[in-house]
């Protein structure tokens, strides 16, 4: 496996950005979103909907669910090995993101040439910032500031 990220500090990362919501919400992508920034409904069997609502505990197996594809997803592009520290950060862009706007960047290019380019860098903290007007979103910018250090420096830093 190329990609083996520390669960903790992924947690860790998910509880900061994503918080728990135990109601549907509509995220600023305008996807219906639950639990811990879920966007399935795994005891319903679908996407989530207006009305769902979930426990801590659905929320914590459903998170699990989605770490092991993600992982599973991360590991089918990125060809070189990466450290547990940059394989956190790469995996949380993709939850964040989905694997289709992950692969829209440049980013398992980079990694996958030298995983050590500088333009990973600028690439992750530089994507996926904004709402569908084109209007920045500050908690995005700080999640990807933080997934882009953690890559780089191994530091888990939420400012």
């Amino acid at each position: 496996m190329n990609v083996n990220p520390d669960y903790n500090l992924w947690t860790q990362m998910i509880r900061e950005f994503d918080g728990f919501k135990n109601q549907a919400y509509l995220c600023p992508s305008k996807v219906w979103t639950i639990g811990f920034g879920s966007t399935y409904n795994y005891t319903a069997k679908r996407k989530v909907q207006a009305g769902d609502y979930v426990t801590l505990t659905e929320a914590a197996s459903w998170m699990r669910t989605e770490f092991q594809e993600v992982v599973r997803l991360a590991n089918v592009y990125i060809t070189k090995p990466l450290t547990q520290a940059q394989s956190t950060a790469v995996c949380d862009y993709i939850y964040n993101r989905g694997i289709g706007n992950f692969l829209k960047t440049k980013l398992d290019d980079y990694i996958n040439v030298n995983h050590n380019d500088p333009r990973i860098y600028q690439e992750m903290k530089g994507t996926g910032l904004t709402d569908r007007l084109g209007n920045i979103l500050r908690g995005l910018k700080r999640r990807r500031n933080c997934q882009a250090n953690l890559y780089f420096t191994g530091q888990l830093k939420f400012s």
